[in-house]
């Protein structure tokens, strides 16, 4: 009866389990279909809001021909010019936003006068609210109107529209556009809604726009129930809610944006069955699933019910054997030679043998029919009840060992109580035997305390036998070597010094170890995964009473640690951490050895051309470190075997190549590292392209110490790194000459600005069309008392470098200012002056500040200042770029890009700098008559100026056919000797009274 019941309870149980997975599944499938639901609704936002911004950026370009029209024609449209005149202009408005149905311009009254498609029309639009609202409102700006239906065409559209004023402030008509719905209904076709998804462009009080799919008789109607006006009046500019189209009738995801800034919504669409058409396939696979699994549970059901009735049966059988075994085994109780016994059910003792009463100290008669409460103390009693209470319980045999006081110390005994079970399978008694431990625990004792001191102990010991084959090793052996006992039984530990150590050495050992039967000392060790270990070694042998020897006692210390810490000081000293190469004290360390060893070849410095601090700006210094760890990598695998690499600094690497002074082949061999320098690293993934420069200088010939090779490869470095990106340069003699020559000229350039050394001069900019001089770029001079002329070629590159240009650039900006004043004020006609600003001067002084001081110091009007920018310098922070552009742009200065087409810039920041000009460097003006490479880059920067409205300026013309090419390609301004070279200020009256005669 038991039975059943607890196999009811099994099956109740696996059927509860059942219907909670079934709701859990339903659980599952209500949260995914809202999760499905949520998506979309996610998705319909997005779609929303990149839809917002279309048809803000449409009405910005809609507002922007307007206003280009207000400002170039009111005027015009005031003084009634002909429709000849004003159509024309209109139609050219047009044809650049075809996407409008025309482009009008009505009078005071409402009447139309011009028309961009021709057309004469007695309509009025006086009544309209757009037309009212700038009649009465002087200082209205872009009007958007509702969806209305044209009066001229008929047609439905959107109206933008401007005010128009006659010369006396007073209003005098509207010009507006009208924007097609076709125009919105065509970019939403290729946008992804499904094929029952809509979207639509509604007014703020839900009148139809545009709608795709197209629904013409919808266009222009109110949708009266839609929720969204009201969620709109309270502020809700966003939103999504779930119903039927009121248009349609279909069941529809909505996800609604009002416009910013203008008085219309957009909604998109999604058609629920098509949203939740994956998760009804889901749900119906889980059905299905569901199903199967209830029929596979009643299956199993089926078959555990035949299982258990079977078991049943077996167990009444196996019950009955036993009970008989039990009557036998009565009979050979007394045959033990342990303690065995027999009790009844209430404890009591029925039958004991003589080694019980032995273990016991008592006769028979005083032990059976008593308890063992009465034969033992009360713990000892207590523990044996417990033991019985579990056979009974289990119902099968118990093992348990108890520590018993008997002769007179305290034992410990292994009890087996094992059930008597009745003809009718009631358990009737128990019969037990035990068992002595007590010499079996202490062997175990003593075994387990010599174990754990072997195991245990923090060195590795190994005992051999007298032929010094191993017997036993402990745990530290195996940890250490890697090796288990079995692979060193019957074997000799040799394999494992051999490994590691000279032939010759280890028989010296064995020697001694003959001699003196000891040996202490340091080795290595070969462990199983092949490393090398470094060990403190102690051999002793054991002899036996006779003195002779039967055994070896191998005791070892690991020294690897106390080795990595040695290592690890040396590595902290000699090597870098970053990119685990020596560094520039290890490196000192490995040329002097090869000196020092007569051996011959090159060191050679690199270092990377300025682009780490960018990498480090613009992704971090973790990928700034990044990059050293690849660059060291791929450099150590072109270097190859027998050369040494070392990280001599930040972004400096120092190479030492055994090519037995072979110059050229080392100028290969760097060649090529430079190359590998130059491929592409991938950074978050953006590719950077790197550059290095090198200097080389020979063993032996440039130097025979480490300081002195160093020093002069640094030389050689700087002039490669002077020379331009990506040079190589071999050391010589002369360039510690040429670096005393340049320290002159730095320490001779500071004071040239207090002796009144340096001075401007003024190249001439010539308009192509008119010949007419429109300006001068002022360029620096400097005239040494000893040198004479300088090159700017060579004095600024040092004045940058030693950040003098700061205070000289100060003083050029002031100075130009101040010249072109005091041409204006002889009365030379005002023309713009250029002055050229460095990347030291635009990114590390307050240039805004700067620029505004000169300007106040010399009262020159701020649109005859131009200044020059190189394109390096904009690439280089370029939204800090925009932000110093624009501030300078509110001074009311000029801006100009120079050396156009030598840097790197991007057109996508380029669109955004609030520049003015943009100069061609000379590089592509001077072969622009006969290469076709430069002549087509001349011709696509002159296109891009066209297209962003900026004048472009042609620098270093020297002859016709330059100036001819230009001028036919739309050229706007030039500059170079073909007009005249820079002259001094005092020359500049003349220079002009030339040109205009």
């Amino acid at each position: 009866m038991t039975s059943n019941k607890a196999w009811r309870a099994g099956a109740v149980f696996v059927m509860l389990g059942f219907f909670a997975l079934l709701g859990w599944v339903a659980l599952d499938l209500l949260q995914s279909r809202e999760r499905e639901l949520q998506v979309a609704e996610q998705q319909g936002s997005t779609l929303a809001r990149l839809l917002e911004s279309h048809f803000q950026a449409t009405s910005r370009q809609v507002d922007h021909h307007l206003s280009d029209f207000v400002r170039g024609f009111q005027n015009d449209v005031a003084d009634r010019l002909p429709r000849e005149r004003i159509d024309p202009i209109l139609r050219q408005y047009l044809e650049r936003f075809p996407e409008l149905y025309s482009f009008r311009v009505v009078d005071a009254k409402g009447h139309y006068v011009y028309d961009a498609a021709g057309l004469q029309t007695d309509a009025s639009v006086a009544d309209r609210d757009y037309f009212i609202h700038l009649r009465d409102n002087p200082s209205a700006g872009l009007v958007i109107s509702e969806p209305v239906v044209s009066r001229a065409t008929g047609e439905i559209g959107i109206v933008f529209a401007r005010r128009l004023q006659d010369r006396q402030g007073q209003f005098g008509g509207v010009v507006f556009a009208v924007l097609r719905a076709d125009y919105y209904e065509r970019y939403y076709q290729g946008l992804a809604v499904g094929q029952q998804g809509i979207i639509a462009l509604w007014s703020r009080d839900m009148k139809l726009f545009a709608r795709w799919p197209r629904l013409a008789v919808g266009q222009g109607r109110r949708v009266e129930t839609s929720p969204i006006p009201a969620r709109v009046a309270a502020g809700e500019l966003e939103g999504s809610f779930r119903r039927e189209g009121e248009l349609d009738g279909r069941s529809r995801v909505f996800v609604y944006r009002a416009v910013q800034g203008y008085p219309f919504v957009i909604t998109v669409g999604f058609d629920q069955h098509e949203v939740l058409l994956e998760w009804q396939r889901r749900a119906t696979i889980y059905g299905v699933l569901g199903v199967v699994l209830l029929a596979a549970l009643l299956a199993l059901m089926m078959s555990w019910s035949r299982g258990y009735r079977r078991a049943e049966q077996l167990a009444t059988q196996m019950s009955q054997a036993y009970a008989e075994k039990a009557l036998e085994a009565r009979a050979l109780l007394d045959s033990i030679p342990d303690p065995a016994w027999l009790l009844d059910n209430d404890g009591r003792f029925v039958a004991v043998n003589e080694a019980f009463c032995r273990y016991r100290g008592r006769p028979m008669d005083q032990i059976v029919g008593h308890t063992v409460e009465a034969l033992f103390p009360p713990d000892e009693a207590r523990n044996l009840r417990e033991g019985q209470v579990e056979a009974y319980r289990k119902g099968a045999p118990v093992r348990q060992i108890v520590r018993l006081q008997l002769d007179g110390r305290l034992r410990p005994l292994e009890f087996l109580r094992v059930p008597v079970y009745g003809e009718d399978g009631e358990i009737r008694g128990l019969t037990g035997v035990a068992w002595d431990l007590s010499e079996r625990f202490e062997a175990e004792e003593r075994q387990r305390l010599i174990t754990h001191f072997f195991d245990h102990a923090s060195d590795a010991v190994m005992i051999l036998d007298a032929a010094f084959r191993v017997l036993t090793v402990n745990r530290a052996v195996t940890e250490a070597s890697g090796y288990a006992l079995e692979d060193f039984k019957d074997c000799t530990p040799c394999a494992l010094i051999e490994g590691g150590q000279d032939p010759a050495w280890l028989e010296g050992m064995r020697q001694i170890l003959s001699l003196q039967g000891r040996w202490q000392g340091e080795l290595q060790v070969r462990c199983k995964d092949g490393r090398l270990l470094p060990v403190d070694c102690s051999i002793s042998a054991i002899h036996d009473d006779r003195g002779e020897v039967i055994n070896w006692s191998v005791f070892v210390i690991d020294l690897s640690d106390s080795k990595a810490v040695e290592a690890r000081i040396d590595a902290l000293i000699h090597f870098d951490q970053l990119t685990g190469l020596p560094n520039r004290q290890g490196f000192g360390r490995l040329v002097e050895q090869w000196l020092q060893a007569g051996r011959t070849g090159v060191l050679a410095v690199f270092q990377l051309d300025d682009q780490l601090g960018r990498i480090n700006d613009a992704f971090g210094h973790a990928a700034g470190d990044a990059v050293l760890r690849r660059l060291a990598a791929r450099l150590n695998r072109a270097l190859g075997e027998g050369n040494i690499l070392a990280r001599l600094g930040n972004d400096q690497f120092g190479v030492l190549l055994d090519q037995g002074g072979l110059i050229k082949t080392e100028d290969v061999v760097v060649r090529h590292l430079l190359d590998s320098i130059a491929k592409p690293v991938g950074i978050e993934g953006s590719d950077v392209v790197l550059t290095a420069c090198a200097g080389i200088c020979v063993l032996g010939e440039d130097g025979r110490e480490m300081a002195t090779l160093l020093r002069n490869a640094d030389a050689a470095l700087r002039h490669a790194r002077g020379a331009g990106q990506n040079c190589v340069r071999f050391f010589a003699a002369d360039m510690n000459e040429r670096m005393a020559e340049r320290l002159r000229i730095e320490s001779d350039l500071r004071g040239a600005l207090g002796r009144g050394e340096l001075e401007l001069h003024y190249q001439p900019q010539v308009d192509l069309l008119s010949g007419e001089i429109v300006g001068f770029e002022s360029l620096l001079r400097w005239h040494h008392p000893d040198l004479g002329k300088v090159s700017p070629a060579v004095f600024v590159p040092v004045a940058e470098e030693s950040r003098l240009i700061l205070p000289i650039g100060a003083w050029v900006l002031e100075e130009a200012c101040r010249q072109n004043k005091a041409w204006q004020d002889a009365g030379m006609a005002p023309r713009v002056v250029a002055v050229n600003l460095s990347a030291l001067q635009f990114h590390g002084a307050d240039v805004v500040d700067i620029v505004d001081t000169a300007l106040k110091a010399t009262g020159l009007a701020p649109r005859y200042l131009e200044l020059e920018i190189t394109e390096s310098v904009i690439v280089e922070d370029p939204e800090r770029v925009v932000r110093l552009m624009q501030a300078l742009k509110a001074l009311g200065v000029g801006l100009s890009i120079d050396d156009f087409g030598t840097g790197y810039s991007s057109l996508s920041y380029l669109k955004r700098f609030p520049i003015d000009k943009i100069k061609i460097d000379r590089a592509f003006v001077r072969d622009v008559d006969h290469n076709a490479n430069d002549a087509a880059i001349v011709r696509m920067v002159i296109g891009i100026a066209a297209e962003l409205e900026l004048k472009v300026v042609a620098e270093g013309v020297e002859t016709v056919e330059q100036l001819e090419f230009l001028r036919r390609h739309g050229c706007d301004v030039y500059q170079g000797f073909l007009c005249s070279p820079a002259v001094a200020a005092d020359d500049v009256p003349a220079l002009l009274a030339r040109s205009q005669g």
